[in-house]
């Protein structure tokens, strides 16, 4: 079996397109964002016909970054909250440690590396703490594509990239926050390239 750890934004519904996992992850972690992510991720797994599992945690008082309304750490990623993609693959390795379950596979793409915890230096510690551990491999099939590139070849329709959400700062879109600033340029990318076709 393989999971997904899912968000609803654009890098994971294209992911989910194109690798059809058994069933899809959701952590509620305490982000600012988590009822627009949770809202989204229900829409696009009913879209695609994928099992969504849902869990909720309060880990805001730990974080960081704008995702937390914390203390900044990275001028660069405002968003950077440390150690979470690491605290996520740790709760999903936990939610499905009963299962037989092969691979987590994360969202990262191409660009990323901007994050300590989105490069594959982490990915292949990881990966090493969960063979320890029993546990199943951790993939990013789409670490050295763009999200451009990802969209492509996941051949994502638009309709159900149309239920993506990336925002970082709240439950609705800001408009103003690399998530959305990144999210309203591939969606204007992608219609723009599926148009002229």
């Amino acid at each position: 079996m393989k999971i997904l750890l899912f968000s609803g934004g654009i890098d994971s519904t294209a992911i989910a397109w194109w690798r059809r996992p058994e069933r899809l992850f959701f952590v509620d972690y305490g982000q600012l964002a988590a009822a627009g992510e949770l809202r989204a991720a229900q829409s696009i797994a009913k879209d695609v016909g994928l099992p969504l599992d849902v869990r909720k945690i309060s880990l805001r008082s730990f974080g960081h970054g704008a995702m937390a309304d914390g203390k900044i750490l990275n001028a660069q990623a405002p968003e950077f909250w440390p150690y979470r993609n690491q605290m996520l693959l740790t709760l999903a390795g936990m939610a499905y440690a009963a299962d037989k379950v092969e691979s987590l596979i994360v969202g990262s793409v191409a660009g990323d590396e901007r994050h300590p915890d989105g490069t594959d230096a982490f990915r292949s510690t990881i990966n090493r703490i969960f063979e320890v551990q029993g546990g199943p491999k951790v993939e990013a099939p789409a670490s050295k594509l763009s999200t451009e590139q990802l969209i492509e070849k996941s051949a994502v329709p638009l309709s159900v990239l149309g239920w993506t959400f990336s925002c970082h700062r709240g439950e609705w879109a800001c408009g103003s926050c690399n998530g959305c600033i990144k999210h309203n340029q591939v969606m204007d990318n992608a219609t723009l390239t599926r148009s002229s076709r």
